[in-house]
C-alpha cells in the first residue's frame, strides 16, 4: 500500500515540476507562458477543463507525497545507521510538512473552501520579532544550504540511480540518467539560490528578502544573460519533473 502512496506522490510531483518547467521556459524565450511556481501551476490548473478534478487528483497526489516523507522520516530513523540519519529524518518531515501544506490548500481551493494563507514574509517577520529569530532563520539557510549541497553529492555520487540499477535493461535508461542529473542539479542550485534569499533575511533582518520560486526565476532574469539562464533552469525543473516519472515507476 505505501509503494502505491509513494508512487503516486513522485508521479504528481513531477508532474508539477514539469508544467514549472515549461511555462517558465516558454516565458524566457518570449513564446507565451508565464514564469511560475506551484501556486502559479494550481492557478493555471484550475483554469483548465475539468480544473477543479484535475486538482483534485493533484492535491491528494501532493497528500501522498506528503505522507511519503512522513513515513521516510520514521523509517530512516528506524533502519539507518549512519549518523547523518537525524539530519535526513529532519530533511523528510521538513519536506512533509511543506507538500502537505500545499495539498491541503489546493484540497481548500477544489471545495471552494477560503483558507487565510500566511505568506512566507510575515512567518519569518513573527521569527524575527523572537529573541532568538535571527539565529533561527540563520539555521533555516544552513539547512536548505546543506540541502542543496546534497543534491550535488547525490549526483556526484550518482546515488539517485541507487535505487533503480536494476532497470538499467530498460531502453530509456541513458534518458532516465541524463535528466536525473540535469534535474537533480538544477535543483541544487536553486536551493543555493533560496539559502542566499533567507541568509539575506537573517542578515538584514528583513522578511521581504525572502523569495520563492517564481522570484528565483526573477532573480535569473535580471542577472548577465538572464534570459538563457532562466531558460535553462526551467528546462532543468522540466528535467527533474521527468526523472520523478521515472524514480516513480522504477524506484523502491
Amino acid at each position: 500500500m505505501i509503494q502505491k502512496v509513494r508512487k503516486f506522490g513522485f508521479l504528481t510531483k513531477g508532474f508539477i515540476y514539469a508544467i514549472i518547467g515549461v511555462l517558465t521556459f516558454l516565458a524566457a524565450m518570449d513564446l507565451g507562458g508565464k514564469v511560475s511556481d506551484k501556486n502559479g501551476v494550481i492557478n493555471f490548473l484550475e483554469n483548465q477543463i475539468f480544473g477543479k478534478i484535475v486538482l483534485l487528483i493533484v492535491g491528494l497526489g501532493m497528500l501522498s507525497y506528503a505522507v511519503w516523507r512522513f513515513y521516510k522520516s520514521f523509517l530512516v530513523v528506524k533502519k539507518e545507521d549512519k549518523k547523518t540519519k537525524y539530519f535526513l529524518c529532519i530533511d523528510f518531515f521538513f519536506r512533509g510538512i511543506i507538500y502537505g501544506s500545499f495539498a491541503i490548500s489546493i484540497l481548500y481551493k477544489v471545495f471552494n473552501q477560503s483558507k487565510t494563507r500566511t505568506s512566507k514574509e510575515t512567518i519569518v517577520a513573527k521569527i524575527l520579532q523572537l529573541e532568538m529569530g535571527t539565529y533561527i532563520v540563520y539555521a533555516v539557510a544552513i539547512i536548505i544550504f546543506a540541502s542543496a549541497i546534497n543534491q550535488f553529492y547525490i549526483v556526484y555520487q550518482n546515488i539517485y540511480l541507487k535505487n533503480i540499477e536494476k532497470s538499467k535493461n530498460i531502453a530509456s535508461f541513458n534518458f532516465l540518467e541524463k535528466s536525473g542529473k540535469f534535474g537533480i542539479t538544477s535543483r541544487g542550485i536553486s536551493f543555493l539560490i533560496f539559502a542566499w534569499f533567507i541568509f539575506k533575511a537573517a542578515s538584514e533582518k528583513n522578511p521581504d528578502k525572502i523569495k520563492g520560486t517564481q522570484e528565483m526565476f526573477n532573480y535569473l532574469h535580471d542577472l548577465t544573460l538572464g534570459s538563457v539562464l532562466m531558460a535553462i533552469m526551467a528546462l532543468g525543473f522540466l528535467s527533474y519533473g521527468v526523472f520523478q516519472y521515472f524514480y516513480a515507476r522504477y524506484g523502491e
